[in-house]
């Protein structure tokens, strides 16, 4: 008893320096969190926000040196070119947080701008480079500003100018505040609910139990020692948080492997597109060493030299004297052997059975190679000569000769472009195959995971990460399907399809595709419509193959048309010729050999009242990768209006049709998004004989 008097005493002070700590603790904790938790996101979003008006800037300043350049090519000056200004007033007027567009010359003289923000970069200080293209300027009249600058090249890829698009320090200054403020109020009012929580989980699991534990202390201290501890909920507690810990741990691991495979496959597409943009590039090089070999040819003045009957040169033209380096003073008048000499040429032999052959009065060509004498440069020209009679019955030789020697390192720029661009091919086909194969696997291993946690862990899991593990799912099964179809493609391009051939029933063939296809449609609200004819002869084929192809032209015209909108599938039999190049003698079984009479076909066409395809894409449409386009307009969805994806399926289609020996395309009025004309593809297949062997009758 003499115990238990200060125990009771030390209770109160006990609990209420406990707690207070604990209170102050948590109090100062949360303020700390919340300080650095907004500091670290103001200024993220600070960051994200002026990055984002920079890609802006970057975007509309590369469109705009595209339009410009191109005018640029047509040799026309920049200081010439008309409606730029109101171009860049547009570029602002569109944007409103970008605050001025100007072009300049490659002095630096402004040549067009836009009228919000009268920005001179003469008047303005560097205070430092966010990239190399990207400058912080400090202005007197508009404080700092963020410039953007795209250098304009002229059809001779010299520099012609500089757009500067760029935007005020203060548009991030005003959306930082509203940011901030925001971010203090929503973390406030959070804070101040979570503290008043841990008030209450204070009293009532740390400050309760204490005091439990003090009273039966008291209790012993007095000499009961009949007396049982109450249970304390800290064990169970901790056992639970030691489960979920390892739950936890367990699904950080499987995140942590599902983001690296992420990562691997974005770079992997990265590595595809820039394959793809350096063929864009290398293309665009050609085309323009391709007018530039044009206009040399166009714009070049020809070397003329006239010898007389005895073979002496009798006179030369200015350009000759310019492209040979040799006045004409020490020309005219010797010997055409002498000047060959002296201009070393390198055919020597060549050129002087060339001359006595055109003589008589043969015209011919030949190409000429020599050094000139004072650049020491190695220049090849193309001659072309003739016989001409003067007065008096008197023979001359005439020759012209065009200096070839930019049209000589032209062509070699081409062949090694032309091989490069092979390489590149080659490297792009072989990279779609690995990448096909090498994705399959990782891909299987975040399904199984996926599949794992949904059927067998689901009960585990809070409905918000069931609700991610299926979108990680679907978005799962949409990728495994581009990489079949990466596969099937690179399959066909390498040959290495296999098919299992065999006498199928060509409604059979639709209708299975049909009901592939039938939840894509009932989700979309479109009628479909079948217009199957009877008594149909068998194809032969591959069932899964041609069951497939069909399927990818069903989803191609369920994307392509509206809502409520009507497909139509048909089949007939038409009589058609075949194709030599698909029916040789020693084709496919049942397939009957070349002849001049027309033969059966199984014709299947898919009619939709879509937004309908341009003429002058219907051919292209089969191509790998053509609807890749822009990127705003794809879509992960299969079946969304106007979605587009890998660009695979209608190659795949192709593919698979030519490889049975029959053919596919497309019809169309055109491309109308509002009017819908619609489209229609077409499917060919040789039928067998009714007897089955193949034979022509």
């Amino acid at each position: 008893m003499v115990r238990s008097r200060p125990l009771e005493e030390a209770l109160p002070a006990m609990k209420g320096t406990l707690e207070k700590r604990l209170l102050l603790l948590c109090f100062f904790a949360l303020a700390i969190t919340i300080a650095v938790n907004t500091g670290f996101s103001v200024e993220s979003f600070r960051r994200q926000y002026r990055e984002g008006i920079l890609r802006r800037c970057s975007t509309l300043a590369t469109s705009l040196k595209g339009q410009v350049e191109r005018v640029l090519a047509l040799g026309i000056p920049l200081g010439q070119i008309e409606g730029l200004s109101e171009r860049c007033q547009s570029v602002t007027a569109n944007d409103p947080e970008i605050s001025y567009c100007l072009i300049e010359d490659a002095r630096g003289t402004v040549l067009y701008r836009s009228t919000t923000l009268m920005f001179d970069p003469a008047n303005s200080k560097l205070a430092g480079h966010l990239s190399e293209s990207v400058s912080v300027v400090d202005t007197a009249e508009f404080g700092r500003l963020y410039d953007l600058a795209v250098p304009l090249y002229d059809f001779e890829e010299k520099l012609a100018g500089r757009i500067r698009i760029g935007f005020q320090e203060k548009v991030l200054k005003v959306l930082t505040g509203e940011h901030l403020l925001w971010s203090l109020l929503v973390l406030g009012g959070a804070s101040a609910a979570v503290f008043a929580l841990m008030i209450l989980f204070i009293r009532r699991d740390l400050v309760m139990p204490v005091r439990r534990m003090c009273a039966t202390a008291t209790t012993i201290a007095a000499g009961d020692f009949n007396v049982k501890l109450p249970p304390m909920e800290s064990q169970e507690l901790a056992t639970l948080g030691d489960a979920l810990s390892e739950m936890a741990s367990s699904l950080l691991q499987r995140d942590v492997e599902l983001r690296n495979r992420y990562r691997d496959l974005e770079e992997a597409n990265r590595e595809l597109q820039l394959s793809y943009e350096q063929l864009e590039t290398m293309s665009a090089d050609l085309g323009r060493s391709r007018e530039m070999y044009r206009s040399l040819l166009d714009d070049a003045s020809d070397a003329i030299l006239v010898c007389d009957e005895d073979d002496r040169v009798l006179m030369i033209n200015k350009s000759a004297e310019q492209f040979f380096g040799l006045p004409r003073i020490r020309v005219e008048g010797e010997s055409i052997a002498a000047f060959l000499q002296d201009i070393r040429c390198h055919n020597f032999a060549e050129l002087d059975a060339w001359y006595q052959a055109i003589r008589p009065g043969r015209a011919s060509d030949t190409e000429i190679r020599f050094l000139q004498p004072f650049e020491k440069k190695l220049l090849v020209g193309w001659a072309t000569g003739a016989a001409i009679v003067g007065k008096g019955g008197k023979r001359f030789v005439q020759m012209i000769i065009r200096d070839a020697t930019r049209e000589e390192e032209i062509r070699q720029q081409l062949e090694r472009a032309a091989r490069e661009l092979e390489r590149l091919n080659q490297m792009k086909n072989s990279f779609l195959g690995l990448a096909s194969h090498e994705l399959k696997t990782p891909l299987t291993i975040i399904l199984g995971y996926v599949e794992l946690l949904l059927n067998e862990m689901s009960s585990r899991l809070d409905e918000g990460t069931r609700e991610m593990l299926r979108h990680i799912s679907r978005a799962s099964e949409r990728l495994s399907e581009i990489v079949r179809d990466m596969v099937d493609v690179s399959m066909l391009d390498n040959r290495t399809l296999e098919l299992m051939s065999q006498e199928v029933d060509v409604n059979s063939l639709v209708s299975n595709a049909v009901e592939k296809s039938r939840e894509a449609i009932q989700q979309r609200r479109q009628k479909l419509h079948l217009d199957l004819a009877e008594d149909l002869p068998s194809v032969r084929c591959d069932q899964e193959r041609m069951i497939q192809a069909i399927s990818n032209i069903l989803g191609n015209a369920i994307k392509f048309t509206p809502d409520f909108g009507l497909i139509r599938v048909r089949t007939r039999l038409v009589m058609r010729p075949r194709l030599p190049e698909k029916f040789a003698d020693d084709g496919p079984g049942g397939v009957c050999a070349v002849n001049g009479t027309l033969h059966p076909y199984a014709e299947i066409a898919v009619i939709d009242s879509g937004i309908g395809i341009a003429r002058n894409e219907q051919e292209t449409i089969f191509d790998k990768f053509y609807e890749v386009g822009d990127v705003e307009e794809h879509s992960s969805g299969k079946i969304a209006f106007k979605s587009r994806g890998a660009g695979l399926g209608l190659t795949i289609v192709k593919g698979v049709v030519d490889m049975h020996g029959g053919t596919v395309w497309a019809e169309s009025p055109g491309y109308d998004p509002e009017r819908f004309p619609g489209s229609t593809f077409f499917i060919l297949l040789p039928t067998v004989s009714p007897a089955g062997s193949g034979a022509c009758e």
